[in-house]
């Protein structure tokens, strides 16, 4: 066969042969919610659990003896704590627990029989799990209710240092340097008041009088009555320097006047000493103490009030600042915050003797509001001699145990700022037992936030960028000021060399047209969309346009009418159906600060912008309709909307797309899709933690709703959600408005119906996934978005990849029709089977690319890989859309796979996230294939090391023919006699690798790295060679451990050469796995840019890349093709250069290839 010549030409001609001749189900995918480095997990804290075992706990619930009917409630505790901790894996991991009981385990650890010391802290899961498992089956009611000696264990064993300390790493091993973030919790619980504070009954073996005045009631005091300076903070970004004042107004609900007492009593002849603290002041006193001084106190303050709140009763008022309000937490030491549950009746309430806080409402309710006002004061539970007025017949003694101590559980919780639950049943124990721990861990899984910022760019016509960035954080301990975002403009402007008018280089600087913000100093005063958001009106606000989708049609994102929000939708906004806070909630979103928790009765979250933070959507620009399609009814489109204001539409972590015009930076719309509605109220919750809502890439396109003969031309804008949420949506953008005004918006909510065309977000689909990835873009104009298209059924589409996470699994690619019935087509590369077929699992369709092998402007062939390395193509070249389907019988392409090689090694598959590039064979033939792997989907791929990831080029040898039938004239046909159309495996592949060793950059390239790939060559035709083995392509596997491809592979300067930018992703600060830290520890991202020819994967023709920095492009550059990179460029051209200027302020210069003819190429990296 007659080998074809290569010529720059279509690409689609070299493909013509006129031319050329059992799998188990898996879990969802964890996407990561947070920017890599930008926030971190929090330690998991420890739990110190004491429970009571006394005597009475023998008795049933009401007091009375135990019966098959009424179990006692010894029973009712264990069965809670089986059920809440053990017979589940809902708590593993989650916290390190300690445990003990006033007379099985009793103090930490224990020695005694069956405890063994198994007792002491330790990561809840595993043995320890079991050991605790077989604790709870041993303990039993017995004696007394020495209380106080199990709040004395537990606060000095969180005092405890060296090997055995709780706060280690891992405690019994070792740790110079303990987390000091790690919070720490008591969970007390008892059935009644203390009675005996003996912690045995062989009273000869203390000595009371050393032991237990002196080191409890010497050691505690009156601790809640006492002015101190409490523990100072490491830094005040972690909480501020207090003084507990017992003479301030802010103190009165947690201070009493009785500390610590000592009694007298004579048992078996002999004196004793029993000391006699409060529980309270227990619990205060291990709330205040530092109780490890050697760490530090970096405990970060998050209030869950961070406002200051007001308290009335009558004529009375008093207001309490966070740090003093119960609600919250302010101590940033390492401290005990207690949590009690008073279990039965005696337990959960008291004795109203008009003078004391009584429990009604809840924790926080109006006895609490008595206290914290100082009206009621708490009672002195230690005095045995209190005289209430009791029953006839009830011990003086007894009375105060029964009536009085009981309300102690309360005062410990408050002075420990944790919470008390009043329990009378076992189910309300076991209840209140889940209610406790949820709360302690979701205090501790909300990922701390770093000061972080970054920013995306994009650039237009060589007169002007635009950047989106976000900032992480600017306070850590509260969530205000937390995650805003912007988008802001840049005038390109050329500076020419006046020695040499040939050598042209660039600047940029703030864009005049979008103003100046009066609120800010020079140089930092250039307004950004931000900026404007949050300059609107009341007024504004309420006539800002933003859409959303009732499920039926398009709707103004109101509360209120049909045209707004249906009542569906507004129960989602509502956390309960009496929260009621629904309305406030989307006025919230839509931009009103009058319920935020700095104003007069906010309940809301703080931002620091109405705009959220930009993270993974890339700004699409849309300006007057330009694309080159030869119809004269799109010319006069063209004409009709040539000065039609160019918009900027992006993704943003609020809830919404926006579009702003790119020349002034105002919002012109906005649009909730319908699938991120029943999360939005997390956005506006005081305790919010970051997550993606709208953080797919928009792209706009042209297309034909009419006929040929009734032309009906529009511009739709489709969006994604990324990690967000699952779905596609779809806008009209025709008509923003005209610069000159000739032409009006149709952007209002009257219209919402007509401009929202179909929104596919709300998850019903099975085979619809989280769609991530930019659009794909054609080669020699970057704002035509090769997505939206003209198929060969003579209809329009947009043609996507079905992306990840979707309930089927498995990859499919979706043709969703723009016209018509706006039907969707699915053309499946897996079918769903029982059980799933392997490629189902936890698998999808990436970003697809398009191939037009008669150069009509319409795909025939569409390519796209896979989570699991299957490279697919798919045949959609048919007029008639049935017949389309997954080319080579169903079967892949291509499957990327890697091992090391060694006998006996696993084969790993290496996933596709980008879409692959094309180009013709020039030996034989077919099209060349380009394609890298590798993903950044979780926090896990983040870190990921030990995958190899590689590049790859492989041949499709099909040849084609052009059909002269009468009903498909003008088609493409499979040609399959001349060759049969094969797949490929990398056995079959040529390998390229680095040669040599790493060369450091010189001069103006100081500061790069660079390498030479090898030079090998690629025989895809033995035909008269001896000694030859012919290939079907070649592969690079990247170098650098955690190197992949994650953005689409390019070609440089319009040539043959494949411009391939790969990175180790940015990580640092996980929010999951086991990874602890008090800090985000973010590692930069580390690019690298790889030259390589698509045919051979040989090094260009043409030096490139300039390694000693003069200039000059030669020998003396050793022949490297890779190098380092920035992980963001802004990109310049002119007739010897291609100019990239990096995020970091540095500029890489690369040799333009000579032959090629210049032509602008603005392109944007993300």
């Amino acid at each position: 066969m007659k080998k074809p010549s290569f010529q720059q030409r279509t690409l689609a001609c070299a493909v013509l042969s006129a031319f050329a001749g059992t799998q188990a189900i898996s879990a969802e995918i964890p996407f990561a919610q947070y920017p890599a480095g930008s926030a971190h997990k929090m330690p998991i804290p420890n739990v110190v659990l004491s429970v009571d075992d006394s005597g009475s706990m023998a008795w049933n619930d009401d007091g009375g003896s135990a019966s098959s009917s009424k179990p006692a409630r010894i029973t009712s505790l264990k069965i809670g704590l089986k059920n809440v901790l053990v017979n589940t894996s809902k708590y593993d991991n989650q916290f390190r627990l300690a445990w003990q009981s006033m007379w099985r385990c009793n103090n930490i650890p224990s020695n005694q029989s069956g405890c063994d010391g198994n007792n002491a802290m330790a990561n809840f899961s595993g043995a320890h799990k079991d050991n605790f498992s077989a604790w709870v089956d041993s303990i039993s009611a017995k004696d007394g209710t020495p209380s106080h000696t199990m709040m004395w264990n537990a606060g000095q064993y969180m005092k405890t240092t060296g090997v055995d300390s709780p706060w280690n790493a891992t405690p019994g091993v070792a740790d110079t340097k303990p987390i000091s973030c790690r919070r720490a919790y008591h969970v007390f619980m008892t059935d009644g008041g203390w009675n005996t504070y003996l912690p045995s009954t062989n009273f000869d073996s203390f000595d009371f009088q050393t032991k237990m005045v002196s080191s409890h009631a010497e050691a505690i005091g009156n601790s809640d009555g006492t002015t101190k300076s409490l523990p100072t903070p490491e830094a005040p970004k972690y909480g501020p320097t207090l003084t507990y004042d017992i003479t301030s107004d802010q103190t009165k609900i947690y201070r009493d006047n009785y500390g610590s007492g000592t009694k007298k009593q004579r048992v078996n002849k002999k004196d004793y000493y029993f000391a006699y603290p409060t529980l309270a002041d227990m619990a205060f006193h291990y709330w205040s103490t530092d109780l490890q001084p050697t760490i530090k106190n970096e405990i970060p303050f998050e209030p869950k009030k961070s406002t200051d709140e007001t308290f009335k009763s009558g004529i009375s008022s008093v207001t309490i600042k966070p740090e003093w309000n119960p609600k919250n937490d302010p101590a940033t030491w390492q401290h005990l915050v207690t949590h009690t549950i008073g279990y039965g009746a005696r337990a959960s309430n008291w004795d109203d003797t008009n003078k004391n806080p009584i429990f009604t409402n809840g924790m926080y309710g109006d006895g609490f509001t008595d206290a914290i006002l100082g009206i009621k004061k708490w009672t002195d539970a230690t005095d045995d001699d209190y005289d209430g007025n009791y029953t006839s017949g009830i011990r003086k003694g007894q009375a105060i145990t029964d009536y009085v101590r009981p309300e102690e559980l309360w005062h410990m919780a408050i002075n420990s700022r944790g919470k008390f639950f009043p329990v009378q049943t076992g189910a309300d124990l076991e209840k209140a037992f889940d209610e406790i721990f949820s709360s302690i861990v979701a205090d501790n899984t909300s990922p701390l936030t770093g000061f972080t910022s970054a920013s995306n760019s994009i650039s237009r016509n060589n007169t002007e960028s635009f950047q989106s960035g976000y900032v992480a954080a600017e306070d850590l301990n509260s969530n205000k000021n937390r995650w805003s975002g912007f988008v802001a403009s840049e005038k390109i402007i050329s500076v020419v060399d006046p020695q040499n008018s040939q050598n042209i280089t660039w600047k940029t600087t703030p864009n005049p047209a979008w103003g100046l913000n009066p609120n800010k100093t020079a140089p930092n005063n250039h307004m950004t969309t931000a900026d404007k958001l949050d300059a609107l009106s009341a007024t504004d606000i309420t006539s800002r346009l933003i859409l959303s989708h009732n499920g039926s049609t398009g709707i103004s994102f109101e509360w209120g009418t049909t045209t707004q929000l249906s009542t569906t939708q507004q129960a989602l906004l509502n956390l309960t159906p009496s929260d009621g806070r629904g309305k406030d909630r989307v006025n919230y979103i839509r931009g009103d600060r009058s319920k935020e928790e700095n104003q007069t009765g906010g309940v809301f979250r703080q931002r620091k912008s109405r705009q959220a933070d930009i993270v993974n959507s890339s700004i699409w620009y849309a300006g007057p309709p330009s694309l080159t399609y030869n119809i004269a009814s799109y010319t006069r489109y063209i004409a009709t909307h040539s000065k039609r204001i160019p918009m900027l539409y992006v993704g943003g972590n609020d809830g919404m797309l926006h579009g702003f015009s790119a020349i002034d930076g105002s919002e012109k719309i906005a649009y909730v899709p319908q699938g991120v509605i029943k999360n939005l109220p997390d956005f506006s919750s005081t305790g919010y933690t970051h997550r993606y809502y709208v953080d797919g890439s928009p792209f706009t396109g042209d297309l034909n709703l009419g006929t040929k003969d009734s032309p009906n031309w529009a511009t739709y804008l489709v969006g994604t959600l990324g990690a967000g949420g699952k779905g596609y949506f779809v806008l009209n953008t025709t008509k923003p408005g005209t610069t000159d005004g000739v032409i009006a918006t149709d952007f209002s909510k009257a219209n919402a119906s007509s401009l929202v065309i179909m929104d596919k977000t709300d998850g019903s689909d099975a085979d619809i996934g989280h769609i991530f990835g930019a659009p794909v873009v054609e080669e020699a104009n970057p704002q035509r978005a090769l997505q939206i298209t003209k198929t060969n059924d003579g209809r329009w589409a947009v043609i996507m990849g079905n992306g990840y996470n979707s309930t089927n699994e498995r990859p499919v690619l979706l043709i969703q029709y723009l016209d018509e019935n706006r039907e969707l087509k699915k053309i499946s590369a897996v079918p769903v089977t029982t059980p799933k077929n392997a490629e189902a699992d936890q698998n999808g369709l990436s970003t697809p690319q398009f191939l037009d092998i008669n150069s009509d402007g319409v795909p025939d062939i569409v390519y796209a890989g896979d989570l699991r390395g299957n490279l697919w193509k798919f045949d959609i070249s048919s007029n008639n859309a049935s017949n389309w389907n997954v080319a080579f019988d169903g079967r892949p392409l291509f499957t990327a796979t890697y091992s090391t090689g060694v006998t006996g090694s696993a084969t790993s598959r290496q996933p596709i996230t980008t879409p692959p590039v094309l180009r013709p064979n020039r030996q034989v033939g077919g099209l060349m294939v380009a394609f890298g792997t590798g993903r950044s989907l979780t926090e896990g791929d983040r870190t990921d090391t030990d995958s190899k990831q590689t590049v790859y080029s492989i041949i499709d040898n099909t040849r084609y023919t052009i059909s002269k039938d009468a009903t498909s004239k003008g088609k493409v046909v499979l040609e399959t006699s001349d060759p049969t159309p094969a797949t490929v495996s990398r056995t079959q592949l040529m390998s390229q690798a680095i040669e040599g060793a790493k060369k450091p950059g010189e001069g103006a390239s100081s500061n790069r790295d660079f390498w030479a790939v090898s030079n090998n060559s690629a025989i895809y035709d033995c035909q008269g060679k001896s000694n030859c083995t012919a290939v079907k392509g070649w592969y690079f596997d990247l170098p650098e451990a955690g190197e992949r491809v994650l953005n689409a592979i390019e070609f440089y300067d319009g040539s043959n050469v494949l411009e391939i930018m790969s990175e180790v992703p940015a990580s640092g600060g996980a929010t999951t796995g086991t990874e602890e830290s008090c800090e985000p520890t973010p590692k930069s991202a580390k690019p690298f840019r790889t030259l390589l020819t698509i045919e051979q994967g040989s090094k260009p023709r043409t030096q490139i890349l300039d390694l000693n920095g003069d200039g000059l492009y030669n020998g003396e550059d050793k022949s490297v093709n890779r190098m380092t990179s920035d992980p963001k460029e802004l990109r310049f051209s002119n007739k010897s250069l291609q100019v990239r200027k990096g995020n970091s302020g540095r500029e890489d210069k690369l040799s333009k290839i000579p032959e090629l003819m210049l032509r602008p190429n603005w392109r944007q990296l993300n």
